[in-house]
């Protein structure tokens, strides 16, 4: 009876034996993977924070190079001291399909990237004898009967004020607005109302626009929070304003 029970106590400590070394290689096993899952998240995340960015970079070129290059400096926009990229933004295209239906008001089949604002837009009118003037918009609306619409167009009647006395030909229309790097975020204000986030909050302080002889350069700081995780901390982007060029330096 005593050889019995001193096997069964040798039967017993083998067993907590394995189950010790069992416990320590599971431990040894999730701490492994623990770490793993630990680089594989961090790896995730540098690459989402850096196709953020990269996104964020392509809004910014899209949208610069959209509104610059048709254009004059000076004329249509400037860059301000403190970075702030001002401009009367190249809209749409109207052309005039036939008289006037009452005084000053015109059938016009419409091309651009929205519909026309009224007290908001402004437009260039081309009179008959060649030349160019500013005007205000004063009104618009959808008329499917104004004109017999080409593909792409949209058709309305249209009024504005300050052309002068020749018959339109065709008309180019406007919004004044900015570009800016505020808070964080690649902005847009639309006159002077508030400034719309085009992008999230990637950008440091030091994203700004800069104005040189033939472009002008968007220079584009990381975020504190985001340096060391998306490669370079500040990069530019060069926007050629010669229309016959292409453009350089995007992303």
């Amino acid at each position: 009876m005593r050889r019995r029970r001193h096997g069964a106590c040798r039967r017993a400590g083998f067993t907590l034996l394995e189950l010790l070394v069992v416990m320590v290689l599971t431990g040894l096993l999730a701490g492994s993977v623990y770490s793993l899952l630990s680089t594989l998240s961090r790896a995730v995340a540098q690459g989402m924070d850096r196709w953020d960015r990269m996104e964020a970079e392509r809004t910014v070129w899209i949208s610069a190079e959209r509104d610059l290059r048709p254009g004059l400096p000076g004329r249509d926009w400037e860059v301000t001291s403190d970075g702030v990229l001002r401009l009367r933004a190249f809209r749409g295209i109207a052309r005039i399909c036939g008289g006037p239906a009452s005084p000053g008001v015109y059938p016009v089949a419409w091309r651009g990237d929205r519909l026309p604002v009224p007290d908001r837009d402004s437009l260039l009118v081309l009179g008959s004898d060649g030349g160019w003037r500013a005007a205000g918009l004063t009104g618009w609306r959808e008329d499917e009967a104004a004109c017999i619409a080409l593909a792409g167009e949209r058709t309305g009647r249209m009024e504005w004020s300050g052309a002068g006395s020749h018959p339109p030909i065709l008309l180019r229309l406007f919004e004044r607005g900015s570009y800016s790097f505020h808070a964080g975020a690649f902005r847009y204000a639309r006159g002077g109302g508030l400034r719309q986030p085009l992008t999230p909050e990637l950008f440091g302080v030091g994203s700004r626009f800069q104005a040189e002889q033939e472009a002008v350069v968007v220079r584009m700081e990381a975020a504190e929070e985001l340096v060391g995780l998306v490669g370079d901390r500040e990069r530019d982007i060069r926007i050629r304003l010669d229309p016959e060029a292409p453009a350089s330096g995007g992303p």
